[in-house]
């Protein structure tokens, strides 16, 4: 199998993560951001993450873990009992639908105010390539906030919807270790994951309310040795490389 990602992509990590979770040997390959041609000369549409399982072409990241649901059923992403699955299931929905895209945006427009945050991801950190990003900088900036609607107005929709979700998810998560049942799903996969962005905004990461949330975000990180972003607590700003969990 062959994962074609932007190795920073939230999504493309939740797709690696459910990859990962099931034991299953696969190729990396890097798209690029600007052209994405890596995925639509296989035939995709240019998003990621896309997985390629012989002769199927498979894109995004909720489409990917079902795939693999059926291709190696054990261990399972997604609870047997109907009741436990359509709960699964309906974290994924809200959790791809609002967190991921709302993280997402927040998380750029921090780093678009600091350009060392761009170092490891979108910029390069040696030379010679590195000698480009004063050029490059300016013309990603100008992309980066037309694509995904960086503008004060969306920010404060993003803002507010993220409060309400990770309130939901301090109550869901008292007293538990997990979204769903005893032990970990694709619920708790897409949370850890979609998450990451928010490491980076101090609204979010700074904020004691919030401090549960993150706890256990980090520690199912841990625990399964994924790449996570620096939390921003204090001091200057990290760069946008992810770190490997020990």
């Amino acid at each position: 199998m062959i994962l074609y990602e932007i190795p920073w992509s939230h999504y493309c990590e939740k797709a690696r993560f459910c990859l990962d979770y099931k034991g299953l040997a696969y190729r990396r390959i890097a798209v690029s951001p600007a052209t994405r041609r890596e995925v639509r000369r296989i035939g995709a549409r240019g998003l990621v993450p896309v997985l390629q399982d012989g002769a199927q072409v498979v894109e995004g990241s909720d489409a990917i873990a079902a795939h693999l649901e059926v291709r190696q059923p054990e261990p399972a992403l997604v609870p047997r009992d109907a009741g436990a699955r359509a709960e699964v299931l309906g974290w994924q929905r809200r959790l791809d639908e609002e967190l991921g895209p709302d993280a997402r945006r927040v998380g750029y427009a921090v780093a678009l105010e600091h350009p060392r945050m761009f170092l490891g991801s979108f910029l390069a950190t040696r030379p010679p390539k590195s000698w480009l990003n004063p050029v490059l900088r300016p013309v990603i900036v100008m992309v980066l906030r037309r694509r995904f609607e960086i503008t004060p107005a969306r920010i404060a929709e993003s803002g507010a919807r993220l409060r309400a979700l990770l309130g939901t998810l301090r109550r869901t998560l008292e007293g538990r270790r997990f979204l769903v049942g005893d032990r970990l799903t694709l619920a708790d996969i897409a949370a850890v994951s979609l998450m990451d962005p928010l490491e980076i905004v101090p609204e979010f990461v700074r904020e004691p309310g919030w401090a549960p949330v993150f706890e256990w975000k980090r520690a199912i990180g841990r625990a399964h040795r994924r790449p996570m972003r620096a939390p921003w607590i204090g001091g200057a700003a990290p760069d946008g490389r992810l770190v490997e969990a020990t």
